[in-house]
């Protein structure tokens, strides 16, 4: 599945596992699906979009170039520890930065050009 993300945060990180020595390692990352930030009034009562986190294959990190920012994200879905079905990025491109800006601030950078 490919569709759009904001990427919010990233960070790479490597840890040993001490029973087994193995290194594990990968990039944890927070996003957003809603790209357009249009605010929502969810049917259960909650305000707004709750980011996603998940962990990226270690050698993402290189093409992540900012943050926050739009990009073009390739998901699998795979099933997890507990059996339910968990989607994962494996394979991201920039697109664009993003901004988060007051509808009076756009109406401002409009207005000048």
């Amino acid at each position: 599945m490919n569709t759009q993300i904001i990427l919010l945060y990233a960070a790479q990180y490597q840890i040993v596992d001490e029973a087994t020595g193995e290194i594990k390692n990968g990039v944890t990352c927070n996003y957003y699906f809603n790209v357009n930030l249009a605010a929502e009034d969810n049917t259960n009562g909650s305000k707004g979009t709750r980011p996603a986190k998940g962990s990226l294959p270690y050698e993402l990190m290189k093409k992540i170039k900012k943050a926050p920012a739009l990009y073009d994200a390739r998901f699998e879905m795979n099933v997890g520890s507990d059996g339910k079905p968990v989607l994962k990025i494996m394979d991201l491109d920039f697109v664009d930065e993003v901004k988060i800006v007051t509808f009076e601030e756009l109406g401002e950078a409009c207005e000048a050009k």
